[in-house]
């Protein structure tokens, strides 16, 4: 795989990633923490082709560095039951609470890549475009491991402004790996170009449905959605603005008390929450989902619910569609409880606004 590094003066760097193991395994885990994409993508590939270790996060995370900085992985509660072939440890974004790890195996990660590269190969893509960290298993996986499977020239910059990317993203045959931040900066950019022979595919959250079908419209482009955990690895992909979630290959769902149950040959042997525990399948998500067959609708977050006079919506919809107001920059909407009052269950909204913002019916 060829990767070309862009420089913070735009002067491009291109070298080659062997596709041979070294030979040589380091013991223990090591965690990757380097101070640049060129660097990180080197030793990333040395190691994971060499059957080393891996430990991968965020050390600007400072509670989790002091944690992983005061363990010893081989010694912990249920270190002994750890399967040999748990080689990678990644952690969640700990949104919702202490980052919990998950182990990876190197099957987990290259028998999901070969099902995304099927949502692709009508493309002939030759170049992947990758916007996202690689510290987490959205970079990883997509941003690394399928452009590698692929054999495209890999394209990187530590960071990319929104209008050097889509002078990136209009060569034919490419693919960018981005996030829905992205796609909201290249809806506002007053240039419209045809990107009808370049995907793009977005993932970390969810996506507006009006600012995917403006997208698709504005680049005449494709935009595929991922959807899936660090603990579950992909679960399901969708086009578009299309409602519906479409499970991927090998991974099947059902649902318990409504939320989403997962079974795939991508989900972790192991996590690692204080002790190492091991995962045992379906692995039941705190998504509330519709299940349709092989297919699902996503209603939100079990503890992102709110019901508001018999029906279910996600707050994550609210957020959506008040910040679809004209001054509004961001809105956080969540639930209280207040016993003492007649309706317990009271929603509070707090909005970021570059004006005074008035109630609206």
């Amino acid at each position: 795989m060829k990767v070309t590094y862009i420089h913070t003066d735009n002067s491009r760097e291109t070298f080659s990633i062997s596709t041979k193991s070294s030979g040589v395994s380091s013991s223990g885990w090591q965690h990757i923490n380097l101070p640049d994409k060129k660097s990180f993508i080197q030793t990333f590939f040395e190691k994971f082709l060499s059957d080393d270790r891996i430990v991968l996060f965020d050390p600007r995370h400072k509670q989790l560095l002091e944690y992983y900085s005061s363990i010893n992985i081989s010694k912990l509660p249920g270190a002994n039951n750890l399967s040999e072939d748990c080689r990678l440890l990644f952690f969640t974004s700990g949104s919702t609470g202490f980052p919990v790890g998950a182990f990876k195996t190197k099957e987990n990660l290259l028998s999901e890549v070969k099902s995304l590269a099927k949502l692709t190969e009508k493309s002939n893509i030759q170049k992947v475009v990758v916007t996202v960290p690689f510290v987490h298993i959205y970079g990883i996986l997509v941003g690394l491991l399928l452009p590698h499977y692929l054999d495209a020239t890999l394209v990187i910059k530590e960071d990319f402004l929104p209008y050097e990317l889509l002078n990136e993203s209009k060569e034919q045959n490419t693919l960018v790996i981005t996030t829905p931040i992205f796609i909201k900066a290249l809806n506002r950019l007053g240039e419209n170009s045809n990107l009808s022979k370049t995907i793009f595919i977005s993932s970390t959250g969810p996506i507006n449905p009006d600012d995917a079908d403006i997208f698709e419209k504005k680049y005449e482009t494709t935009l595929l959605q991922l959807f899936g955990s660090t603990e579950t690895g992909g679960i399901a992909y969708k086009f578009s603005s299309a409602k519906e979630w479409q499970a991927l290959d090998n991974v099947s769902l059902s649902s318990y008390e409504e939320k989403l149950q997962v079974s795939s040959p991508y989900i972790s042997p192991f996590i690692l929450n204080q002790k190492i525990l091991p995962v045992s399948k379906p692995f039941t998500t705190e998504d509330i989902v519709e299940i349709d067959g092989n297919s699902f609708n996503l209603i939100g977050r079990s503890n992102k619910i709110i019901k508001i006079a018999g029906k279910r919506i996600s707050a994550l919809q609210l957020e959506s569609i008040i910040e679809t107001i004209p001054g509004v920059k961001k809105a956080l909407v969540s639930v209280v409880y207040k016993k003492e009052q007649f309706r317990s269950e009271q929603i509070v909204i707090t909005l970021e606004s570059s004006e005074k913002i008035s109630k609206q019916t």
